[in-house]
């Protein structure tokens, strides 16, 4: 049972009359008829009644029409989801980050894009640390995620590409003697207790921090390793110690903490794109494309 002589019933439904529904559908009306009469046949009912010279049409024809009319609008649609899944206009992305890659503006904005654009596209995010977000695009759970930089050797199933830059600055507590300046190098602080990410070994933020003190001629007293850089910021907050953050987190105002310029020459921070190679959808590819040309 074909499509087509599903419309074309619609069409004689809706006519009541077979030489008007062969011209509405440019049709002979003797194949029209022949081809309801097929149909008819082939379901072992009776659509219409005759009766009279009219055409109406049965109770079994009635129930038909209704779900005929349905089972067209499904099909219809089913065939734009394909077109439109397969422009990536619709689909389902699973995105990973970093917790300070929302610091930034980018990320959100791309993030607003998307649901304004696209309301098709369905967004699964996910928040981790670098190793979790290796692990989810290895086992293809992650389409892209969001990781700062530097990353330790990333396997060769996984594409990096520069995401943001920003500079770094310096996190204290308001009652820290120094945190009314208006700068400071890290080496001023070297006696200091320090928050740090608890990123695997040699990448992320931590390794950041590390190599910028060991360029300032120290090794830096860790009071506490943490997961996130809310949570260190948080911790900087109660007093715990100080902390190098990305200068994007100036967005998180938390009560007791202020932000101080660095006058060190750091290398700045970066977040990476990564995303497996074997790109799974449009969808994918579409965002792919999109975090390559958005502007800073």
């Amino acid at each position: 049972m074909s499509l087509r002589a599903l419309r074309h019933f619609v069409v004689v439904a809706e006519e009541l009359h077979m030489h008007r529904a062969a011209e509405r559908l440019h049709i002979a009306q003797p194949a029209l008829s022949q081809q309801i009469k097929q149909l008819e046949q082939r379901l072992g009912v009776v659509l219409f009644s005759r009766a009279n010279r009219r055409l109406t049409l049965t109770a079994a024809g009635e129930a038909f029409l209704h779900k005929t009319r349905l089972a067209l609008e499904m099909a219809d649609q089913a065939v734009l989801d394909a077109q439109r899944t397969a422009r990536g206009e619709q689909g389902r992305l699973h995105l990973g980050y970093v917790s300070s890659a929302m610091y930034d503006s980018k990320l959100p904005g791309l993030l607003r894009r998307l649901r304004a654009d696209w309301p098709g596209i369905e967004l699964s995010l996910v928040q981790g640390d670098v190793q979790m977000l290796y692990e989810a695009l290895l086992d293809l759970r992650l389409d892209i995620a969001i990781i700062r930089a530097p990353l330790a050797s990333p396997p060769d199933a996984l594409v990096v590409r520069p995401f943001v830059r920003e500079k770094l600055c310096l996190a204290l507590y308001q009652q820290h003697p120094l945190a009314g300046v208006g700068a400071l190098n890290l080496a001023s602080l070297r006696t200091d207790n320090w928050i740090s990410l608890d990123d695997p070994q040699g990448t992320g933020l931590e390794q950041v921090f590390m190599d910028a003190c060991r360029v300032a001629g120290f090794t830096p007293q860790v009071a506490q390793r943490i997961n996130d850089v809310t949570s260190m910021i948080s911790l900087v907050s109660a007093g715990v110690g100080v902390a190098l953050v990305p200068l994007s987190a100036r967005a998180l105002r938390l009560d007791n903490v202020v932000y101080i310029d660095l006058q060190d020459r750091l290398a700045e921070s970066e977040l990476s794109m990564v995303y497996h190679r074997h790109i799974r959808s449009a969808v994918v590819r579409k965002v792919i494309s999109l975090l390559n040309t958005a502007e800073r």
